[in-house]
């Protein structure tokens, strides 16, 4: 009996390896009203790191960010589950959240989602650039920007 194999479904996560600086704004929280989603915007900093585990069946995200004058910190397991054919993505942050995210890939726009957050992140050709756009909502109401931030790859 064989274990798992690495395939070029993991490889496709090589995109995220590497350390990354991000910039940006910060809109949701208990004040964002859907009329002008973008009013109370704070800005974002953090620097963020892709790593392989050993193995290479799965990836350690961790990042530290500045949110306006709060620290949001955390680390987040991706990979690839062949059973079920897709990504997946498990996030940990100092807020006690804990959301269980499934991904997809499209060429070099990557979308995650669940219940109540999703994300676009969209790879620049040469690899060096994300830009990441998140977006939120509380139960069953509309989609609202939660964060836009650009991440640069640090050499």
């Amino acid at each position: 009996m064989t274990g798992p194999q690495r395939s070029a479904a993991h490889r496709q996560l090589d995109v995220f390896v590497g350390t990354w600086r991000a910039r940006g704004l910060s809109f949701g929280g208990p004040e964002q009203v859907a009329a002008d989603p973008r009013a109370l915007a704070v800005s974002w900093t953090s620097e963020e790191t892709y790593e392989w585990l050993p193995g290479g069946f799965f990836m350690l995200h961790t990042w530290d960010a500045k949110v306006g004058t709060h620290p949001f910190k955390g680390t987040e397991i991706l990979g690839y589950d062949e059973s079920e054919g897709g990504y997946f993505s498990r996030m940990f942050d100092n807020g006690g959240n804990h959301p269980e995210y499934t991904a997809t890939v499209n060429g070099n726009v990557w979308i995650f989602t669940e219940e109540s957050t999703r994300a676009a992140v969209t790879m620049s050709n040469d690899g060096n650039r994300m830009d990441l756009r998140w977006e939120w909502r509380q139960g069953e109401g509309e989609w609202l920007p939660l964060c836009d931030r650009t991440a640069n790859r640090v050499r």
